[in-house]
């Protein structure tokens, strides 16, 4: 049976009733391997609506306008932290356990709130992406150019013909995973310049489940952003 959203069924022998969870805009049923097809997919029609509303509420929280404000949601390295501001004579971000901390003087203004965030986000960013793509490059046994951090519409990494590489800072915000997909996927274009199937089995290489990233940005490329 087909339905508008994806869904993932585990079956186990640890559990003796179903468990239904909305999570990055998939649903996993975990279900005794006793379970039937027939009595899965009649759960499934049982709970549509409150499945949808589950991938609505998900969808939708990260498309809304930030606030910038306590308990604001943000994603690092995938995992989901809430914004806690604190007033202080000096500006400052960090993480602490399932926080981002923001410390500032003027922390009743939102867009110096934002403006403090977002350079915590591009140094962790930059950091983080040329001390992996290194490694990367060492792998591959390719070498970039250059490297170049932005923020962009359509795209989050690029390769031209100069072997000059573009990310969007902002990847820092996907799963390690996912980066990592991206970094491997430029990096590949120094050797195969398009997306030829030579190409895709030189990504294949180097990630077996690329396919898995590329659903994962394709999902939730909306809540990668400030």
């Amino acid at each position: 049976m087909k339905y508008d959203f994806n869904i993932i069924i585990k079956r186990t022998n640890r559990l003796k009733t179903i468990s239904l969870k909305v999570k990055n805009q998939e649903v996993v049923l975990s279900a005794p391997k006793f379970m039937s097809d027939d009595e899965i997919f009649s759960i499934i029609d049982n709970k549509i609506n409150w499945i949808r509303n589950k991938l609505a509420a998900d969808k939708s929280y990260y498309t809304k306008e930030r606030k910038y404000t306590n308990g604001d949601k943000f994603l690092y390295f995938g995992s989901e932290y809430l914004l806690k501001i604190k007033e202080s004579e000096k500006d400052n971000a960090y993480l602490d356990k399932n926080y981002i901390i923001i410390e500032t003087k003027d922390f009743t203004n939102k867009d110096n709130i934002k403006n403090i965030l977002q350079n915590w986000y591009i140094y962790k960013s930059k950091k983080y992406l040329i001390k992996t793509n290194s490694y990367y490059e060492i792998l591959i046994g390719v070498s970039a150019k250059k490297l170049l951090f932005g923020k962009y519409k359509s795209k989050w990494g690029s390769c031209n013909s100069n072997k000059i590489i573009s990310y969007d800072w902002r990847i820092i915000m996907a799963p390690l995973e996912v980066i990592h997909y991206l970094i491997i996927h430029e990096l590949c274009h120094i050797k195969h310049p398009n997306h030829s199937k030579n190409f895709w089995n030189y990504v294949e290489k180097y990630m077996s489940d690329y396919k898995i990233q590329t659903k994962w940005l394709k999902i939730n490329s909306h809540k990668l952003f400030l």
